[in-house]
């Protein structure tokens, strides 16, 4: 895998275009503040475990079906819920996360478990640059709801380059609109009558994640279609979008192979999907 820091883009032409400066404004403003959020609770990541997001991890790393050598970036890897695993069974790991304190729990962790396959580095996925045909799995636990959405569209974009052919693209987020499908509206209401169920401080999270929800500051998901919708305008093939638990889903997708069928390439990722 090759990682490329930023200043190997300064050859890369400016734009001058005023939307083109507000979009990188946001996006860096978007950057700063999650870096400040996730810097804040690495000491306290650990307990935030569920067992809707321990039956999310479990599926990611099983559909991964790592071997051993296989070349994997992690998005958003945290203190490593997905990035050791993978490491554990073999494959080359690099962890990408915007918070430097996350980046660095996760280095000692690999020290401390003699992993030398797993790397750490603290690059925002929106600056995130890697050699094209460098990796063979590129994956991401709940990290890119907090993208911008076009963001998101440049990162599958981004990631269609980096993969190598039949290469694939494995992504599990929070994955619903703002209620323009039943799935969605399903899950707002069974979220609603939880909360409610809570008394006034259930209240209050409703009021709060409503407002976050409506205005999309800091958690701004996109449903399962739109980003299928993403994978196949990058160019992936082989895409299976399913849900897992609440609002979980769950969306893969790969780069094809010249020298693989489209139905080999539908029958690998059905033979992942029965091994989790």
């Amino acid at each position: 895998m090759m990682f490329k820091n930023g200043d190997d883009n300064k050859t890369q032409a400016k734009s001058s275009r005023p939307t083109s400066q507000l979009a990188s404004l946001a996006t860096r403003r978007a950057t700063n503040q999650q870096r400040r959020i996730w810097s804040r609770r690495v000491s306290s990541w650990g307990q935030h475990g569920s067992a809707n997001l321990g039956a999310v991890t479990s599926a990611v790393i099983g559909l991964a079906a790592v071997q051993p050598g296989t070349d994997v970036l992690d998005l958003g890897c945290g203190t490593g819920q997905i990035s050791i695993p993978l490491a554990n069974r073999g494959a080359n790991v690099l962890g990408v996360d915007v918070s430097p304190a996350m980046a660095s729990a996760l280095r000692a962790e690999a020290r401390r478990r003699r992993l030398a396959r797993l790397a750490a580095v603290a690059v925002p996925i929106e600056e995130l640059n890697m050699a094209s045909a460098s990796v063979d799995l590129v994956v991401s636990s709940y990290a890119l709801h907090h993208l911008r959405d076009a963001d998101k569209a440049k990162l599958v974009m981004a990631a269609f380059g980096w993969l190598r052919p039949g290469g694939r693209l494995v992504i599990a987020d929070m994955m619903l609109g703002r209620g323009g499908s039943a799935r969605d509206r399903a899950i707002i209401r069974g979220k609603l009558r939880v909360l409610a169920r809570k008394g006034p401080g259930g209240w209050w999270r409703i009021i709060k994640n409503s407002w976050r929800y409506l205005v999309r500051v800091q958690e701004r998901p996109i449903s399962m279609a739109s980003w299928t919708a993403l994978f196949e305008e990058a160019g992936f093939t082989a895409i299976t979008a399913s849900a897992l638990v609440a609002e979980a889903g769950l969306v893969t997708g790969a780069r094809p192979d010249p020298g693989r069928t489209a139905s080999q390439a539908m029958a690998g990722a059905a033979n992942s999907s029965d091994r989790r």
